[in-house]
């Protein structure tokens, strides 16, 4: 059966990433909201920014962007949001393909974390033997997820990204430096060629503008829609693979 047909037993995993103020969480509302339009139940997964302990390891980690010394700001916060986004992956999973047949839309991967945890190491913010640790316990818990229908990733420039966290005005992003955003931009590229590789598949977008939401929507089934019978195929062998998508390949 086509996507496009209603199927009360299958639903659809959408994961969106993108850098820190791009727009991510508007973008998945808006997303969801063109699914529920089209007759699809919806729902939104999104960072565990309300988490009592949320701003406890995020601004200890910002403290050290600002200040540039590490003290142990930025490995607390890698494994605090890997741990939420390892639990948010298997509800979404279930929520999908299980009796609820749901559209899941999930505002930022585990697989972008990954993006976050090498700039901090790059950058100082995480010793060798902490991302060591952060890679074997993502490794782990990558053996027991399904990847996502759909990988989409919204792109939008660093400079703009600054713009728009300055706009914003959240105080916890106060003094957070351009060049970092640029980090991360050149790392999720790097992500992006690695998930393809692997057979995710990808769905790239110029959210410079701000969408529009239902040409993504219409998009993603017409993905799911053209690779029904490639994707179960391949599934299965993508989940013997659960390597950092940013680490040198094995020779």
């Amino acid at each position: 059966m086509a996507f496009g047909e209603r199927d009360e037993n299958r639903g659809l995993f959408i994961t969106i990433d993108a850098n820190i103020g791009a727009g991510k969480t508007n973008a998945c509302h808006a997303i969801a909201s063109a699914a529920t339009a089209s007759g699809w139940p919806a729902q939104v997964l999104e960072e565990p920014t309300h988490h009592p302990q949320f701003n406890h390891f995020l601004e200890r980690y910002y403290q050290d962007l600002q200040t540039g010394n590490n003290t142990g700001g930025g490995f607390a916060m890698q494994m605090f949001m890997l741990t939420q986004r390892y639990e948010q992956h298997r509800l979404a999973v279930e929520m999908a393909w299980g009796a609820q047949g749901k559209i899941v839309v999930q505002d930022r991967p585990i697989y972008g974390d990954t993006v976050f945890a090498t700039t901090a190491m790059e950058r100082g913010f995480m010793t060798a033997e902490e991302y060591q640790l952060y890679v074997d316990v993502y490794r782990n818990m990558s053996r027991d997820v399904m990847p996502p229908d759909i990988f989409v990733y919204l792109d939008v420039s660093p400079e703009e990204c600054h713009d728009r966290m300055n706009s914003r005005g959240r105080s916890q992003e106060d003094g957070v430096p351009l060049d970092y955003l640029q980090q991360l931009y050149g790392n999720y590229q790097k992500l992006l060629g690695e998930m393809r590789r692997r057979g995710v598949r990808v769905l790239t977008v110029d959210w410079s503008g701000f969408g529009p939401p239902v040409e993504i929507w219409n998009n993603i089934r017409e993905m799911v829609n053209s690779h029904d019978s490639w994707y179960e195929e391949l599934t299965f062998g993508l989940t013997k693979e659960p390597r950092v998508p940013l680490m040198p390949r094995e020779s």
